[in-house]
């Protein structure tokens, strides 16, 4: 019993509170409850929420559970008051001081008080209640009939904050609850009294490290005394947001997102307002000025995420002022967000914007004084009217680093650093960059700062080991006293407990629990605390896996070294667990998410094999201007190294309709133009002109595949129409198309050809993983790996073709995808042992050319009965050993190698060259003068042609010769073999 009551003593000192020096009290004793829960008759939801976790915890914790009452009872020796009631009044202890979260927990000789403030959210009208009085207009008209304006409504998604809890939760057992009552919940709830139960279960070793009882380490105590206690804990930041909406997270993340302290308070507009402000079909319709002005056009295409503005107009500087306004008075906002849609990179190119363009800031500051001056204008506005409201915008994009043209910005406005953390940015040198950023906004306010950081988006691809404890700490601490609080993106979906779980929960709880603590919090004891109670037997290795990671994980991304290390680090702490113990069901999470990296140290076992590049070596004097026609100096000047061609997809021939592209890269975008041969006079096949249309893959498209050195990869996919489609492969299939490139796109269709004209913005700014393509520059030393596609379909076959052809039927084969990069020509190291169906065929086409038929006919044989060799393959590798076999002599041997061909014409296209190789003209004549060589798959009409033309030639039948030459002319790209025809024709006359 001595020992008990010591380990109890340790427990209570270790979380701050001091136990009683002989503990006359107990709220259990020997696994018997000695105390009661009371809360107010009247008490606000969250209250009960608290009563009913700490009743559920005692109980989990020894055995016993508490009754919960209105009212103390006399034979209960100890009272437990939870939240604010007469009885807390009547011992003087409210809730007054304790904002944002803060609670107090006081004690006395036979009381424990858990308090703080529950004061209830309150929507207010007008609100959708679900999604269809936002998608219905319900919500738009009713906000429209109050200001008298089409701007957009700002709460639309109000209703996703509300969940419904069972409607006895937190009542005593005796109050009976009608079958459909429910406790209906919201995340604007203050929470201060169950800040108070969880600070109290902390203190008796309570902890959760992720959703669910898998995340939960509960001690086992019989006997839990009354503590001697009078502390009041007020957390870092007032704003500590993530985004856990309860109405669309399941139950056990919203409680954990809860028991870790978060608080999401309402009426802090944040992001991107001036894109729910425009986004509205009146305003597109009415106000086509208020938008940028880019090539010409002003983008006012409906439905569109990200139309961007010109913050020029000042007509629209006066409605920003009134909407501003309308929603101080309506909603009751502490702050309204003016700030610009994502991917605002490119200023508007209209007269009135001419100038205000800085490109000496660089792409982090570029539009900062443009931006910020439209932001301190209207702030200004509002503060004659609302003086103690704010106007936010965030320092993101091309607008993050602070404006040189205002030494102090309003007192109203109030800032928020995208990436003013960057945890993930854990190099020393890179926190230094993230430290001055901090200082410099710092000077230009005295407002306090607020932080927002994208996590990783795991959903979106991310694998990289980031256990970044030390940093999300140490950049947290260095934040406290000068920042607000924080708001976090992460994706906070119904399966969130199980998806990358072993990842996301790292990342949460040591933010979550940093956000308390003090400047002084030890992130270092929490991280050890951690690995020894969440792991158990494993705890030392785990610890050691996690510092590895804090130190390593960004070169993991190249170092296969680095990923072999990490992951036998791993595996040695899986080795300390049973593995059928609970220890072995937390590694298990981890174990699951490291799955990519070990997939990814794979690939870096193995280099590329030879695959072709393209590079640029000087930016075009002059703008590109994008209209598809591909008539700027640039393009028609474009030197050899920027200009490539399509090769067929699966056997890397030259294609019969040949593909040309060019690359530039200007101002932090990269250029593309691409021209498509087409049969003259045949139109391209356009299956949609609607962007983001999945019926694009019916017709003809071209495909632009970019893997950066930052991410792996995106695919956007062009149709003759310019219709346009935009894909982040890294995500998970579910998410690919929420990415936006934000590219500019022109088509242009001509007689015989139809060309793509692409600007594609690039950031090397993470922070919006949704938008634009995130890389470098590329170089020889982090060159880009790219591809360029191309599909045509017709009625009788299809063509596909790629740069870096695949030898596949796939477009996406990532280890194909050919080198792209700035600078000189450099040659980029080969991985000799890397092989596939294209590099043996064209060693055997090698030996064909080097006369070597007999090995060249042995090794064609030999790939065409490879395992994964496709029909089309195997048909152009029986083509090309009959060919061998004529060169020996065995014509035996070329028609039996005819009859194996599985695609029919190709088979027929072999029978003529056998035939006509032994000048048997007549017979060829004979077997083929009534083949529809229309109804042959067009990529192999040419060579029909061709030969049934040379043998009606030989035969003296001059006008079908000429007939089949020119079929043959129109479906045949090699300029060789196009030569040859001509000639034919022109003696044929």
């Amino acid at each position: 019993m001595l020992m008990k009551t010591l380990l109890i003593a340790v427990t209570f000192a270790s979380a701050g509170l001091a136990p009683l020096a002989h503990a006359r009290s107990f709220l259990i004793e020997e696994g018997q409850p000695r105390a009661e829960i009371v809360i107010a008759r009247e008490s606000q939801r969250t209250t009960r929420v608290a009563a009913d976790d700490l009743r559920t915890y005692i109980e989990k914790i020894s055995g016993a559970r508490l009754p919960i009452t209105f009212e103390p009872s006399a034979d209960v020796p100890v009272q437990i008051y939870v939240g604010t009631s007469p009885y807390t009044e009547q011992l003087g202890i409210t809730a007054e001081g304790l904002q944002h979260g803060a609670y107090r927990i006081v004690s006395g000789d036979n009381w424990l008080v858990l308090i703080g403030d529950d004061t209830n959210f309150v929507p207010i009208e007008p609100w959708a209640k679900n999604n269809a009085d936002r998608s219905s207009g319900k919500l738009q008209s009713e906000w429209e009939k109050i200001t008298g304006e089409p701007w957009g409504v700002p709460n639309g998604g109000m209703y996703k904050n509300r969940t419904k809890l069972p409607g006895h939760i937190g009542l005593p057992d005796s109050v009976e609850v009608g079958k459909n009552e429910t406790l209906e919940l919201w995340g604007h709830d203050e929470r201060g009294s169950y800040n108070a139960v969880c600070g109290f279960l902390r203190s008796l070793g309570v902890r959760w490290y992720l959703p669910g009882e898998l995340g939960e380490v509960v001690p086992r105590m019989k006997s839990i005394p009354l503590p001697q206690v009078d502390e009041v804990v007020r957390p870092d930041f007032e704003v500590r947001q993530f985004n856990v909406r309860f109405g669309t997270a399941n139950d056990d993340t919203m409680k954990w997102a809860m028991r870790l302290g978060l608080r999401d308070p309402y009426g802090l507009m944040i992001a991107h307002g001036m894109h729910g402000m425009t986004q509205t079909e009146t305003i597109l319709r009415e106000h086509p000025e208020w938008f940028a002005l880019y090539g010409g056009r002003r983008d006012t295409e409906s439905g569109k995420r990200l139309n961007h503005l010109c913050y020029s107009n000042q007509e629209l500087f006066e409605h920003t002022v009134r909407w501003s306004r309308a929603q101080f008075d309506v909603y009751d906002f502490e702050s309204v967000s003016i700030m610009p849609p994502d991917a605002y990179i490119s200023i508007c190119q209209c007269e009135l914007c001419e100038g205000k363009l800085v490109p000496e800031m660089g792409s982090r500051g570029k539009l900062s004084n443009h931006v910020w001056d439209f932001v301190n204008r209207v702030a200004k506005e509002v503060g004659k009217t609302h003086p103690g409201k704010k106007i936010v915008c965030c320092a993101y994009g091309a607008n993050t680093d602070p404006p040189t043209n205002i030494d102090k910005l309003e007192p109203n406005v109030h800032v928020l650093i995208v990436g003013g953390r960057r945890p993930r940015a854990n190099l020393p040198e890179q926190q230094e960059e993230v430290r001055k950023l901090r200082q410099g906004w710092l000077a230009k306010t005295d407002n306090p700062l607020m932080i927002f950081e994208n996590y990783p988006f795991t959903d979106r691809g991310f694998y990289l080991p980031a256990f970044v404890a030390r940093t999300i700490g140490e950049s947290i601490n260095a934040t406290k006293g000068i920042s607000r609080g924080e708001d976090i993106w992460l994706s906070f979906g119904r399966d969130f407990d199980t998806k990358d779980i072993g990842f996301n929960h790292f990342q949460v709880y040591f933010t979550a629990r940093m956000y308390w603590g003090g400047p002084e919090a030890d992130v270092e004891a929490m991280l050890e605390e951690y690995c020894r109670l969440f792991y158990g037997p494993a705890g030392d290795e785990m610890k050691a896996f996690f510092d590895y990671c804090e130190a390593h994980w960004q070169a993991m991304e190249k170092e296969k070294d680095k990923v072999d290390t990490a992951l036998e680090l791993f595996a040695a702490a899986v080795k300390m667990v049973s593995p059928d113990s609970v220890y072995a069901r937390r590694l298990g999470l981890i174990d699951d998410f490291l799955s990519s990296l070990r997939r990814k140290a794979e690939l870096l076992k193995q280099k590329r094999g030879p695959v072709p590049k393209l590079r640029t070596v000087w930016e075009p004097k002059t703008p590109i201007v994008i209209d598809g026609k591909l008539d700027e100096d640039y393009w028609v000047n474009t030197p050899s190294s920027s200009t490539g061609h399509l090769r067929e997809l699966q056997t890397g021939r030259q294609p019969v309709f040949g593909t040309t592209i060019r690359a530039a890269w200007l101002g932090g975008n990269v250029y593309f133009a691409i021209r498509c041969d087409e049969r003259p006079g045949e139109k391209p096949n356009v299956a949609t002109t609607k962007d983001q249309d999945q019926a694009t893959w019916y017709g003809d498209v071209v495909e632009i595949l970019l893997e950066t050195d930052k991410h792996s990869y995106y695919q956007i996919a062009i149709n003759p129409s310019g219709a346009l489609i935009d894909l982040d492969r890294g995500a998970e299939k579910g998410s690919s198309y929420r990415w936006e490139s934000q590219a500019e796109v022109a088509t242009h269709v001509a007689e015989d050809h139809w060309t793509v004209e692409i600007r594609i913005p690039v950031t090397d700014d993470e922070n919006d993983p949704l938008n634009q393509v995130i890389g470098s520059k590329p170089s020889q030393s982090l060159p880009w790996h790219f591809n360029i596609c191309r599909q045509r379909i017709r009625e009788h076959g299809a063509e596909y073709s790629a740069f870096s052809p695949t030898g596949t039927p796939s477009f996406h084969v990532p280890g194909k995808f050919a080198h792209f990069y700035d600078g000189r020509s450099h040659t980029f190291e080969v991985d000799p042992t890397v092989t596939d169906h294209l590099i043996a065929s064209r060693e055997a086409s090698g030996w064909m050319g080097q006369r070597k038929y007999k090995e060249a006919l042995t090794a064609f044989l030999n790939l065409s009965i490879a395992e994964k060799v496709t029909d089309f393959q195997k048909s152009d590798l029986l083509q090309k050993a009959a060919g061998c076999a004529r060169e020996l002599g065995d014509f035996d041997q070329a028609a039996e190698l005819a009859g194996r061909i599985p695609i029919e014409a190709v088979a027929k296209t072999v029978r003529m060259e056998n035939l006509s190789a032994r000048r048997e003209f007549a017979a060829l004549i004979e077997e083929f003068a009534t083949e529809d060589l229309s109804q042959w798959p067009f990529w192999q009409i040419g060579e029909g042609a061709f030969l049934r033309g040379q043998a009606y030639i030989a035969m003296k039948a001059e006008d079908r010769a000429e007939a089949d030459l020119q079929t043959a002319l129109e479906f045949t790209s090699d300029p060789r073999t196009r030569l040859k025809i001509q000639k034919l024709i022109g003696n044929d006359r």
